[in-house]
């Protein structure tokens, strides 16, 4: 595995934090990396040691998540996309792959529809497509966090980590990306706000890159096989991860590593 480092740039919003991993040859070429809501570009940091032995992977915290600076008020997926943007512009980054979870895969949706020449391949964790019932159930349960005298919303925070977590993962491991979660409650439902106001099935069409969706056991499974008619190109696909679930980029790093690799280098 090669070394995670870690840098900042300046975007439109303040600073941006990533961490890269690099050989000191790249052959391939860089992989940006956009994480889940509410949590930062920790959850990559075990999966861009592996990928990064033969390019440039680089994790990537949304704007108001992780040490990246917030936005003045509540932006959209396309908002997200553009800071991702200035990411690619101040690291010189003329030709991308990219991977997103969850919230970071409509984000990197929207990167391929901003910036088509310089986007060639998609990895997607993850692609909902909601009946208008489901959404509207979503952004319900998602909306502005509570703070409560107490501290009880830590332990529902805590309960609902637990609850989706891969086999395999310990507390000590979830305590770990927990952290991440915690910070800056006041927005850290902007995240989610930003992803049910994007809607899949109206970017997946318009996007004309080869696209991977992974699909695992995950809190989103049974929406993600839906998206698979709004699915362009003949290289694109769903592959479902049975058994797997969040935690998996740590857990099972080489094997979603050699899956993610064998597409981008297709």
């Amino acid at each position: 595995m090669t070394t995670v480092r870690r840098g900042y740039v300046d975007g439109r919003f303040g600073q941006i934090h990533y961490r890269i991993a690099a050989p000191a040859t790249a052959s391939r070429r860089p992989l940006l990396l956009f994480h889940m809501s509410p949590y930062s570009s920790a959850i990559y940091e075990r999966f861009a040691a592996e990928i990064g032995r033969d390019r440039a992977a680089i994790a990537v915290d949304t704007p108001g998540f992780g040490a990246s600076d917030p936005p003045p008020s509540p932006p959209e997926i396309a908002d997200y996309a553009a800071a991702m943007g200035d990411v690619m512009d101040a690291l010189d980054l003329k030709d991308v792959d990219l991977m997103g979870y969850h919230t970071g895969a409509k984000i990197a949706l929207e990167v391929a529809l901003q910036r088509p020449s310089q986007v060639h391949r998609i990895v997607m964790v993850s692609a909902t497509v909601f009946t208008p019932e489901e959404l509207a159930e979503h952004q319900r349960m998602y909306g502005p966090e509570e703070v409560s005298d107490d501290g009880s919303h830590f332990v529902k925070w805590w309960k609902a980590a637990q609850r989706w977590r891969m086999d395999g993962v310990t507390n000590e491991d979830l305590a770990e990306r927990f952290a991440q979660r915690m910070q800056r409650p006041a927005i850290s439902w902007w995240g989610h706000r930003a992803a049910f106001n994007y809607l899949v099935a109206d970017a997946l069409p318009r996007v004309k890159q080869p696209i991977l969706v992974l699909n695992p056991d995950d809190d989103l499974v049974a929406f993600t096989p839906r998206a698979k008619p709004y699915l362009q190109h003949r290289d694109s696909r769903i592959h479902d991860l049975p058994g797997w679930s969040h935690g998996f980029l740590d857990l099972k790093t080489a094997e979603a590593a050699a899956i993610v690799r064998q597409f981008l280098d297709t």
